[in-house]
C-alpha cells in the first residue's frame, strides 16, 4: 500500500470496520476500503499495533483504534454537529465500543473452543462476564434520551455492533424498545445494507 493512498482497512465481517465504512458512505469521503483477510494476518500490526481492524491509513499517517478512526472521520467530514457531540457523547460512543470489544472477547474464547484447563483462581468465567459487560451497557444505553436520533457515532456504534450480534448469535437485545427503532432505522439504509456482514454460526 502506497503512502499515498487514503484507505480504512477492514475485514468483511467486523463490527467496528463497519462504523468506519458506514461513515465514509454517508459522508462521501474520499477513502477506499481495503478488505483484509482473516484471520488476522501478521502483516495488519504494521499498520496497527493491536492487530485489529478498522486501521485507517491517511498518506503516511496510520490511526486506530475504533474511537480515534470515527473521529477523524467526522472531522474529515466538517465536523457534523448533528453526528457527534464529543463533550457529551464521548463517554456513551468509547463505553459501547468497550463493550463490543467485550461482546467479541466472549464469542470468540467459545468458537475457539476454549475451556477451563486448570483451577478457577478469579472466581468467575470471564466470557460470562464479558457477555454480562456486553447486556449491562445494553441496559444503560437504552435509557431514555441517552441516543439522538439520526445518524450519530454512537448510534451507528450500537447498531453495527447489535446486528453483528444477531449475525453470530449474540444475546438477545430486542426488548429493549428504543435500541429496536434506532436499529431498524439505520439498519433500512442504503450504507447498511451495502456493508452487511453475512450470517455465521461455528461449524
Amino acid at each position: 500500500m502506497s503512502e499515498d493512498d487514503d484507505r480504512l482497512i477492514y475485514f468483511a465481517g467486523s463490527p467496528f470496520a463497519r462504523m468506519g465504512r458506514v461513515f465514509i458512505r454517508e459522508w462521501h469521503l474520499h477513502i477506499a476500503e481495503a478488505e483484509a483477510p482473516f484471520p488476522p494476518p501478521d502483516w495488519l500490526f504494521e499498520l496497527n499495533p493491536l492487530g485489529q481492524v478498522p486501521a485507517l491509513a491517511l498518506g503516511a499517517e496510520r490511526l486506530f483504534p475504533t474511537l480515534v478512526v470515527l473521529e477523524r472521520l467526522w472531522e474529515l467530514a466538517g465536523s457534523p454537529a448533528s453526528a457527534y457531540a464529543p463533550e457529551s457523547e464521548k463517554q456513551l460512543l468509547l463505553t459501547t465500543l468497550q463493550a463490543g470489544d467485550a461482546l467479541v472477547a466472549a464469542l470468540y474464547q467459545r468458537w475457539a473452543g476454549l475451556a477451563p484447563v486448570g483451577e478457577n483462581h478469579i472466581g468467575y468465567d470471564p466470557a460470562a462476564r464479558n457477555l454480562a459487560r456486553f447486556v449491562s451497557v445494553l441496559r444503560w444505553v437504552a435509557v431514555e434520551g441517552r441516543l439522538r436520533e439520526g445518524l450519530t457515532l454512537p448510534g451507528v456504534a450500537v447498531a453495527c455492533l447489535l446486528l453483528w450480534s444477531d449475525a453470530r448469535g449474540g444475546p438477545a437485545w430486542w426488548e429493549h424498545d428504543g435500541l429496536a427503532a434506532l436499529v431498524d432505522g439505520l439498519a433500512a439504509r442504503e450504507t447498511f445494507r451495502k456493508t452487511q456482514p453475512q450470517p455465521w454460526r461455528p461449524g
